[in-house]
């Protein structure tokens, strides 16, 4: 077997331009994955709370929705 048919090969993921990636490439590409998993895991954390306050508002009327509204609003800053 070629070495040239091993380095093109699929045992390394080159980048466009045929080169392989640095460390710094991996690395990067590493911590953007580890972002969108904390993204998701945000988002799914504020779904649960808007589900949940819609289950402990349904039976509030306006002006008490308002209050609440402000006072999480207050809270959050």
């Amino acid at each position: 077997m070629k070495l040239k048919a091993l380095l093109e090969g699929y045992a390394w993921e080159r980048n466009v331009d045929g080169s392989l990636p640095t460390l710094a490439d991996a690395t990067a590409k590493h911590q953007n994955k580890s972002i969108n998993e904390n993204d998701a895991d945000v988002e799914f954390a504020f779904n649960k709370i808007v589900e949940h306050l819609k289950n402990v508002t349904k039976n509030l009327n306006e002006d008490q929705i308002d209050k609440i509204e402000k006072l999480l609003s207050d809270r959050l800053k």
